[in-house]
């Protein structure tokens, strides 16, 4: 199916938050939507194969590009995208999902506890104990927990607020919304053990409605070493999740599936 691709503004703030949305070509009634989320240096780019997919089956994506580099405005800039999303005409309010990767699926996870119009989420490769992220860092990658460190005021022993309010796992009892959980064997930057716990804390909190999918081998932008991506895999896996939760009349086409 043809689809129309855009780069766009919404406001959050008085401000302004770079976007890009892409439309799928026109159906009948209102179409389902995702508010998809990218990761930490806020390329959409690399989630346009994903992107496009969705649209061709009939939803309309809204990219968020996020205002800042540091994280802390990213769930009002998702919230505004939200807004924006349920305003469009094509739209219908009552089938919105959120998809993220990284930071974005950090920031996916947060606010399906925050905000009740999110109806499912997908969270590919996402950190959810930031404290103990970036503590870990602290000896095997120096350089790397020095800038994380200044990017959010200090370290976690300084800003344990700070760390908290920015990670999944302190929203896990408050996240009653369908969960895919994806995680990669050979992700270096966002260790599939972050999956695993948000899984166990989700099911702690009575959300049976969570999937952990594990991909072995697979790193932390799809890539398996020298063989390629497995973006077919992860367009089956997103596709196949929000069929089940809030596109029960998505289009057929491409590379999609069944719901895990």
């Amino acid at each position: 199916m043809p689809t129309r691709e855009a780069d766009i503004t919404y406001a959050c703030d008085g401000q302004t938050v770079p976007a890009r949305v892409w439309r799928p070509s026109p159906g009948e009634g209102k179409a389902p939507a995702v508010l998809l989320c990218p990761g930490r240096l806020r390329e959409v780019e690399g989630l346009a194969f994903l992107a496009e997919e969705l649209a061709a089956r009939g939803m309309v994506v809204l990219a968020t590009r996020y205002r800042g580099m540091d994280m802390r405005t990213d769930d009002r800039d998702c919230i505004a995208g939200l807004d924006h999303l349920a305003n469009l005409s094509e739209v219908d309010a009552a089938r919105i999902a959120m998809v993220g990767h990284s930071r974005g699926a950090m920031a996916s996870l947060r606010v399906a506890g925050k905000d009740a119009r999110v109806r499912s989420v997908v969270a590919l490769q996402p950190v959810t104990d930031l404290g103990g992220y970036v503590a870990a860092t602290r000896d095997y990658a120096p350089i790397r927990y020095a800038r994380l460190a200044e990017s959010l005021g200090g370290s976690p022993e300084e800003q344990p607020d700070t760390y908290a309010q920015l990670s999944a796992l302190t929203f896990a009892d408050r996240i009653g919304v369908p969960v895919l959980l994806v995680a990669g064997t050979m992700d270096l930057h966002s260790p599939a053990d972050h999956s695993v716990w948000m899984h166990k804390a989700l099911r702690a909190a009575g959300n049976e409605d969570v999937h952990l999918e594990v991909l072995e081998g697979v790193g932390h932008f799809f890539e398996r070493m020298y063989f390629g991506y497995e973006h077919d895999k992860i367009i089956d896996l997103t596709v196949g999740w929000l069929e089940g939760t809030v596109g029960q009349e998505l289009r057929v086409g491409g590379a999609g599936g069944s719901r895990p």
